[in-house]
């Protein structure tokens, strides 16, 4: 399998694990007792029902997945090579068709 492949099911999974732990936490949502702390409600009745590791997984799961699936690393970005890159075939373009003017 590439490397889309993996990032696309990793990807996939991420987004469904997230949704799972989110139906249990809206479900017992209404059941929360607590109206004020550090976190909210959201993240109090995600911890009361067990799911914090989960959602973080989730959240791993979904960034590792998002960086597979980007074409080139970020350091290829801050090198320059996409920009000269874009230059060469824009030369290329204009040798083979002319200048557009």
């Amino acid at each position: 399998m590439n490397r889309q492949g993996i990032g696309a099911v990793l990807l996939f999974a991420g987004i469904v694990l997230y949704g799972m732990i989110h139906i249990g936490t809206i479900i017992h949502l209404p059941d929360v007792t607590i109206w004020f702390n550090q976190w909210g409600r959201y993240l109090q009745a995600t911890f009361e029902t067990g799911g914090v590791i989960g959602l973080i997984l989730a959240i791993l799961l979904f960034i590792i997945g998002v960086i597979l699936l980007l074409p080139r690393p970020f350091s290829d970005l801050s090198k320059g090579r996409v920009m000269k890159e874009i230059s060469e075939r824009n030369r290329e373009f204009d040798e083979k068709y002319g200048k557009i003017e």
